[in-house]
């Protein structure tokens, strides 16, 4: 012990300066290294969490501009089929209804026995539609047939009812009773 207390008493001057170089570096650590330290971990953080919220923003930015551009498209192929494939008014819907199934019926040799058509249109809606009721006789393909070409005609004309039934017992004739549908545009204040 006495040989420390010799070399401090001697050394005394370069242990003061060791001393104050120690203290002054303690201090900075203190009160400057470690708040900015602090301070930069947290700005650190706080970079993360604004990376993590900006990929978010792009990511909702990117669904929303998909979603715009699924909207602008289906808006392009809705105003596509009032246009191009709905009939425009109740004539046009009566003009695909009647002529179109008439001359169906007798390509497809079944015979018309009665047809009725109702125009409908319900409040709010701007697309009308028209109902018809058809009663046709004849054999099961020829039915068959026109069931299908009916369904693939390019014509807008949605089978709504189907009732097959056995005609007299004296014919061997099958009744159908058909129930379609078309619809037309009929825009926010027509009347029928």
């Amino acid at each position: 012990m006495i040989l420390l207390t010799r070399i401090l008493h001697e050394k005394r001057a370069l242990f003061s300066t060791v001393v104050m170089i120690v203290t002054v570096d303690v201090l900075l650590y203190a009160f400057a290294v470690y708040p900015w330290s602090n301070r930069v971990s947290r700005a650190e953080t706080r970079v993360g969490q604004a990376e993590a919220e900006l990929e978010q923003a792009r990511t909702n930015h990117a669904t929303v501009i998909e979603s715009s551009e699924n909207k602008i498209s289906a808006d392009s192929l809705l105003q596509h089929f009032y246009t191009d494939v709905l009939p425009v008014d109740l004539a046009g819907a009566r003009n695909i209804s009647s002529p179109f199934l008439v001359m169906l019926a007798a390509d497809t040799n079944l015979v018309l026995e009665r047809q009725t058509s109702l125009p409908e249109k319900n409040r709010g809606n701007l697309l009308g539609r028209l109902r018809t009721t058809m009663v046709l006789a004849g054999e099961y393909q020829d039915i068959r047939r026109f069931i299908y070409q009916l369904e693939t005609a390019p014509e807008f004309i949605l089978i709504e009812d189907v009732i097959l039934s056995q005609g007299d017992e004296a014919e061997e004739e099958l009744v159908l009773t058909l129930g379609v549908s078309t619809y037309f545009w009929m825009g926010p204040d027509a009347a029928l």
